[in-house]
């Protein structure tokens, strides 16, 4: 038979598991969107030069191929709307797309944690691909 002392004592063994478990895994789960983030970075940093090259190759014409459909260019790199076809659907699977900017799929609209992308405003500059972290 259990008594209440061995009833408390096992509630008390799992409440002091929970209070290390709990603050473990949300740093684990940040540390996890953080590098997702940084990952998806580098990806549309490498979309947008491989795009620009096929640009350059193709003898600058207004859309190209991409992978996943035809890539409309803006002063040689992916339009805004455009950048994500360069893209595998694994590499943006936990993000959603919206006007330029990644959100993370798994934080709150109202949170900042995902990567913006915006072309470049004139020939001959580079576009703008910013990480935002502050929210992961």
């Amino acid at each position: 038979m259990i008594s209440r002392v061995d009833v408390l004592v096992l509630i008390a063994c799992l409440a002091a598991g929970t209070v290390v478990a709990v603050p473990r895994h949300a740093r684990l789960a940040a540390e996890t969107r953080l590098d997702e983030v940084t990952a998806l970075s580098r990806s549309a940093a490498m979309a947008a030069r491989l795009a620009h090259a096929r640009w350059l190759a193709a003898d600058r014409p207004p859309v190209i191929d991409g992978p996943r459909g035809t890539v409309a260019m803006t002063h040689g790199y992916p339009s805004t709307a455009t950048l994500p076809l360069m893209l595998a659907g694994a590499e943006t699977a936990t993000f959603v797309y919206n006007d330029g900017v990644w959100r993370h799929g798994s934080v709150s609209a109202s949170r900042s944690c995902g990567v913006a992308y915006s072309p470049p405003a004139a020939p001959g500059q580079d576009p703008a691909i910013t990480p935002r972290t502050s929210g992961c």
